[in-house]
């Protein structure tokens, strides 16, 4: 089932990281209204989760390297499947939504995936969408792994055990998640 709150939830954390980080300079200066049309697109960055099987989606331990490996495809088979929508396909913003899509597990020191993007190669925009999902996914409860208290994913994000984020934006969000976290969760 769908869960519509947590696409809320996620959504306005992006919403108000965009926010944060254009008003402080962490990323170039965005108009509300980029703001708002960017954190709807950051709806479509999991959507190739779809093509994976659901034992690998779901599986309650750690993943193989084999698996892993097929994990990392969501970002590549959400293009694809994307691509395949008609209405979707023809919208002047669908380059977003696929880079979105694809991008989204990128790190700033070039060791994501699946392009090995690193720095300013990854949109800003995409970045912070990054950033709010490995944030996000720590405070939820998953089949492996429990849900972290907010202050722990935070300090899991600055410090590393999620990826490379650009210093400028951790300086920001450091200085923004507790306001932040207490307005959307």
């Amino acid at each position: 089932m769908y869960d519509t709150s947590h696409s809320a939830q996620f959504q306005n954390l992006t919403k108000r990281l965009l926010l944060a980080f254009s008003v402080a300079g962490a990323i170039p200066r965005m108009s509300l209204k980029d703001i708002d049309h960017y954190s709807e697109l950051a709806l479509f960055h999991d959507v190739g989760k779809r093509a994976i099987p659901p034992a690998i989606l779901n599986k309650p331990g750690a993943l193989t390297t084999e698996e892993f490996s097929v994990m990392k495809t969501h970002t590549i088979e959400g293009c694809r499947l994307l691509a395949e929508d008609p209405a979707l396909s023809v919208r002047e913003d669908f380059p977003q939504i696929c880079d979105v899509c694809r991008h989204h597990h990128e790190r700033w020191d070039g060791g994501g995936y699946p392009d090995g993007l690193s720095g300013s190669r990854i949109a800003p925009w995409v970045q912070v969408v990054g950033l709010a999902d490995a944030f996000d996914a720590l405070l939820r409860p998953r089949v492996y792994k429990p849900a972290y208290l907010w202050t722990q994913a935070a300090s899991m994000i600055v410090d590393g055990a999620c990826g490379a984020f650009s210093p400028d934006i951790l300086i920001c969000f450091c200085c923004n998640i507790s306001a932040i976290y207490a307005a959307i969760y």
